[in-house]
């Protein structure tokens, strides 16, 4: 290996051409996600001769607090041939030298502890408004293997990355499969529908026996016949966080994992950062996670016992039933939202609002057959998550044997 000087390797917002006018593909801060590899989506805009450009096989390194920080970095693989998008003007745009240096290495090196600490430090600016210095970036030095061993590193980190996000793509569509069954069944009523229409349906006779054959007038609009209004609060445990001594909080895995609001929420399950040694309210396994504070209505699901603080509420239906619960809470997400829009400054919802809220409620044998229907779908989210921990520490430890001091 070579120790080198940055900038001696690595281009640091090389050139692209784009006229102004034109359109192109868009990539705001927004669409990379902290820790993923892979920009989530990529929209049209007219480039308005200003903010960073980039091609395929460039990375992408959020230069802003609290984005760097929270690990907003992509490598661009998604655009078309020889497209040149462009993005926000808090990216830093890297990439590889021609013959030097391996552009998928480059990435896994700006992912490095060592790399980001450098870039972290060299944050100046007004509070809330840091930014990375480039003059820290291009003089970084570090120990650079031959472009053989750099393309053997990031084809193995990269394979590892690929099963996490093939994982997360199944995840997707498990989740996408039950939410569609939930808005069938409960919302949009489609067995009834179809039994009203004496129309068949793909569900079992003895499911679609326990569907009424009609609809009634109700304050929430027309709902199956039998089926009832009710409030959150009297059918669902509804438990408030409450915010733990700030001084118990820690990020050396002292004491039990603590959520104050959806900041370290995932896909399905919160991310374990900080932790607390004096808890006061707690979540138990399975229990639905709700940000109740700016943003109002962001779904979770606890993988463990945890504390919740002032910004989630825990909640579970009152039979026990998970898979339910959280597909309920999704549901209402439209609703959780209208206090976010209503709030002064900073959005939220109190416990008395909560329960307050008017929800249909369906026949419990309904539930505990949804229940069996998607319970296997979430074990199988469960298991992908699980997986992906796995393999993300494996990645993580290899990252650290090649990148780290």
């Amino acid at each position: 290996m070579n120790l080198v000087k940055f900038a001696d390797v690595i281009d640091v917002n090389p050139h692209r051409k784009l006229e102004k006018g034109e359109l192109s593909p868009y990539v705001p801060m927004a669409n990379l996600v902290e820790g993923k590899r892979t920009i989530q989506d990529i929209d049209f805009r007219e480039y308005k001769n200003s903010g960073s450009k980039f091609i395929n096989g460039d990375t992408l390194l959020a230069r802003i607090t609290p984005c760097l920080e929270n690990g907003k970095t992509a490598f661009v693989n998604k655009l078309k041939g020889n497209q040149v998008a462009h993005g926000s003007t808090e990216f830093i745009v890297l990439r590889g030298k021609a013959g030097i240096t391996d552009n998928l290495f480059v990435y896994y090196l700006i992912r490095s502890t060592n790399f980001r600490n450098i870039a972290i430090k060299s944050m100046t600016g007004s509070s809330g408004r840091q930014r990375v210095q480039i003059s820290a970036i291009e003089n970084y030095e570090f120990e650079l293997p031959s472009l053989e061993e750099q393309k053997r590193i990031a084809h193995i980190l990269g394979a590892l990355d690929d099963k996490i996000e093939l994982n997360q793509r199944m995840n997707e569509t498990l989740e996408e499969i039950a939410r569609a069954i939930f808005k069938s069944w409960f919302v949009d009523f489609d067995p009834v529908r179809a039994k009203m229409a004496g129309k068949p349906h793909p569900l079992p006779d003895e499911v679609m026996a326990l569907f009424p054959d009609r609809l009634v007038e109700s304050e929430l609009g027309m709902i199956p016949k039998g089926w009832e209004v009710g409030k959150l609060g009297e059918e669902f445990k509804v438990v408030m966080g409450q915010s733990p001594p700030g001084s118990s909080y820690n990020e050396e895995g002292k004491g039990i994992s603590f959520f104050q609001g959806r900041t370290d929420f995932g896909f399905r399950y919160p991310n374990k950062r900080v932790f607390c040694t004096e808890p006061k309210r707690f979540a138990e396994v399975g229990d639905t996670l709700i940000s109740v504070r700016a943003p109002v209505g962001d779904i979770n699901m606890a993988i463990e016992r945890c504390c919740i603080g002032r910004g989630v509420a825990a909640v579970k239906h009152k039979s026990g039933r998970n898979s339910y619960t959280y597909y309920s809470m999704m549901d209402l997400n439209r609703k959780f939202k209208i206090f976010e829009a209503e709030g002064t400054v900073f959005g939220s919802i109190g416990k008395n609002e909560f329960n307050s809220l008017s929800i249909i409620v369906p026949s419990h044998m309904l539930i505990k057959i949804f229940e069996k229907y998607i319970e296997p779908n979430d074990e199988m989210i469960l298991n992908n998550d699980i997986n992906n921990e796995d393999i993300n520490d494996i990645r993580n430890s290899l990252s650290t044997f090649w990148f780290e001091d």
